[in-house]
């Protein structure tokens, strides 16, 4: 029985099966050709060949600031969740189910698909996973980094692309969290923010 993963070619967002013993190793993409290091923080879904099942790895909501690996990085934007992508001294874009990617024009956000040129084409961002439970209350923080040239265009394509073009696990600067708390409170009551107190005073420490 041999042991696989799966992971996301960082160039072109091909699945790639990749075996365990290959971590830390580099590989080609027998798509774009690109090298490809071979990371655990990228894994997903272990494949374990010969067995009947798949068997999925487990995370709960956690609050990563660099200090946990990528266990489990969803294939697709999680409907209940909010998303932003957070540059060193802005908010960059916004989504929320039913509204889709939203980018920052400046004086407000506007549609992805309609203002393309508004999308940053180079510099590192970071995509945050902001959780929220059943009873609305944001209950989590993933932060993961985006530093491939020209990522965010994938923005205006399907929305759940932006996932394929992770490098790591992220971290917040004392700006980023600023940005994010501020966005929480323009964007939920407060009895809402009382009652997600950990997220909270997770960026609220600096």
């Amino acid at each position: 029985m041999s042991d696989f993963f799966q992971i996301n070619c960082p160039f072109c967002g091909s699945k790639l099966n990749a075996k365990v013993n290959l971590i830390g190793q580099t590989r080609n993409c027998p798509k774009c050709k690109e090298a490809v290091l071979i990371r655990r923080e990228l894994q997903q879904t272990p494949i374990i060949v010969n067995e009947p099942s798949i068997v999925p790895v487990q995370t709960g909501p956690t609050f990563n600031d660099g200090t946990n690996q990528i266990e489990n990085l969803p294939e697709q934007l999680e409907f209940r969740n909010r998303y932003l992508i957070i540059g060193t001294d802005r908010v960059v874009a916004i989504w929320e189910s039913g509204k889709g990617w939203q980018v920052n024009v400046g004086n407000g956000f506007g549609s992805a698909k309609r203002n393309f040129s508004a999308i940053p084409d180079q510099g590192s961002f970071v995509l945050i996973e902001l959780v929220i439970a059943t009873n609305g209350i944001p209950s989590g923080v993933h932060i993961f980094n985006i530093s491939i040239r020209g990522a965010l265009t994938s923005l205006f394509r399907d929305e759940s692309e932006i996932l394929h073009k992770v490098d790591c696990v992220g971290t917040l600067t004392k700006n980023q969290k600023k940005l994010l708390l501020n966005y929480l409170r323009q964007n939920f009551m407060f009895e809402v923010l009382t009652e997600a107190r950990e997220v909270v005073t997770f960026l609220s420490d600096s």
